[in-house]
C-alpha cells in the first residue's frame, strides 16, 4: 500500500464529492477508493472540513493548519497532494521537500500566482531531484483528450489545420486547462494577439478572460479563442479543423464528434463533412481524478515519467503573461516566451 496525504480541504481537495454521487472528483475520494492506496492524512482549516473528511475516509489523521511540520513528521507518506491556493505554493513545496519522504507530489493547477514564482518553484524543485512534481491539469487524464491526441499525431484527419476555442471564466482559472489542452493534443501556442476582454465573474479577483488570435506548432495551426461571460453560462470547447475532417469537443469534453469526408453528392470535386462518431458521456465513462490517481501509483510501481510534468503545469503561466501584455499593449501580438 502507497500512503497519500492531502494538505487543504476545499472543493478540489474534498468537497466536490460532499456528497458523493458516484464518480470521484476529489484527491480524498480517489485516494480512498484506490486499492493500492491508504489515505493516512490530510490538512485542513476548520473542524467542519475533519468531520466531512471523517465521512468519506474515517482512516486518515485530520490536522490543523497549524500542525503541517506535526502531519509529515508523523507519517511515511509516498504521495502528497497539495490542493491550496497558489499564493502560498511556494512555502508549502519547500516545507513538503524538507520535511517530508514523499517521493510524489500532485500539484493543483495553477503551480503558482504569476511567472516569478513558478520559476522560484522550478529552481527550488531541481534541488529535490529524487521527488517528482506532477500537476493537476486534470483534462491529461481523460481518456476523450487522449483519444483526440492520437488522431492529431496519426493524422486520422489529416493535417491540423486551425482550432477553434470556446471558453469563460479567466485565463488562469479556465484558461490554465484550455491552453494545456491544445498543447497537449496539438502543440504550444506560441504568439497570441488579444481582441478583446469579456467581463466575468473573475474579473474581481484579476483574473481577466480575453478574446484572441493564436497561432501554434511553429505557425502551421491558426487559432482562435472566443471568450464568454460566465454569469450567462460556463464554456468550455475545442473545435479542431483538418485537410480531411473535423473533431469537436463540446461540454466541457461530455461529448466529442468526429467527422470525415465524402465526395459531394451534386459538385464534382468538392466534399461533406460526414458524421462518423459521436461520443456522449465522455466524462461519465471513468473519473478524470481517478484517472490521475491510478497514474500516479503506475509512476510508483514502474517509474515512468508523469504525464502532466512541472514544466506542463507552468506553460499555461507564460501563455496568460503574453495575454495580459498584449492587452496592455493596446493588442499587439506577443510571442510566448517559455524560459
Amino acid at each position: 500500500m502507497y500512503h497519500a496525504a492531502i494538505i487543504g480541504l476545499g472543493k478540489i481537495g474534498l468537497t466536490f464529492d460532499i456528497p458523493y454521487k458516484g464518480r470521484v472528483n476529489s484527491h480524498a475520494m480517489a485516494y480512498h477508493l484506490h486499492p493500492d492506496v491508504a489515505l493516512v492524512a490530510a490538512v485542513g482549516r476548520r473542524q467542519e472540513q475533519a468531520d466531512q473528511l471523517a465521512m468519506i475516509a474515517p482512516e486518515a489523521a485530520y490536522y490543523g493548519d497549524q500542525a503541517l511540520s506535526t502531519m509529515l513528521k508523523s507519517h511515511q507518506i509516498d504521495i502528497i497532494s497539495i490542493c491550496t491556493p497558489p499564493t502560498i505554493r511556494y512555502g508549502l513545496l519547500q516545507t513538503v521537500l524538507e520535511q517530508s519522504t514523499a517521493r510524489l507530489i500532485f500539484l493543483e493547477k495553477p503551480v503558482a500566482s504569476g511567472i516569478e514564482e513558478a520559476e522560484r518553484i522550478v529552481a527550488l524543485c531541481k534541488k529535490h531531484t529524487e521527488r517528482t512534481v506532477v500537476v493537476n491539469l486534470s483534462r491529461r487524464w481523460s481518456e476523450g483528450a487522449m483519444q483526440i491526441r492520437a488522431a492529431v499525431r496519426n493524422e486520422t484527419y489529416g493535417k491540423l489545420k486551425k482550432i477553434h476555442l470556446r471558453y469563460s471564466r479567466g485565463i488562469y482559472n479556465t484558461g490554465s486547462h484550455l491552453f494545456d489542452l491544445v498543447r497537449y493534443v496539438a502543440g504550444s501556442i506560441e504568439q497570441v494577439t488579444v481582441v478583446e476582454r469579456v467581463p466575468t465573474n473573475l474579473d474581481a479577483i484579476e483574473d481577466w478572460t480575453y478574446s484572441f488570435l493564436f497561432t501554434a506548432e511553429n505557425n502551421d495551426v491558426t487559432g482562435y479563442a472566443e471568450a464568454f461571460d460566465d454569469r450567462h453560462y460556463n464554456l468550455f470547447e475545442l473545435d479542431l479543423y483538418f485537410d480531411r475532417g473535423v473533431i469537436e469537443m463540446l461540454q466541457g469534453g461530455d461529448v466529442i464528434r468526429y467527422y470525415g469526408t465524402e465526395p459531394h453528392p451534386l459538385q464534382a470535386g468538392m466534399r461533406n463533412l460526414v458524421l462518423e462518431r459521436d461520443e456522449q458521456d465522455v466524462l461519465g465513462k471513468s473519473s478524470n481524478m481517478g484517472n490521475a490517481i491510478a497514474h500516479l501509483v503506475h509512476m510508483l510501481e514502474a517509474g515512468v515519467e508523469p504525464l502532466c510534468s512541472l514544466a506542463d503545469g507552468i506553460y499555461p503561466l507564460y501563455v496568460a503573461e503574453a495575454l495580459n501584455q498584449s492587452y496592455a499593449r493596446g493588442g499587439t501580438s506577443e510571442q510566448v516566451n517559455l524560459k
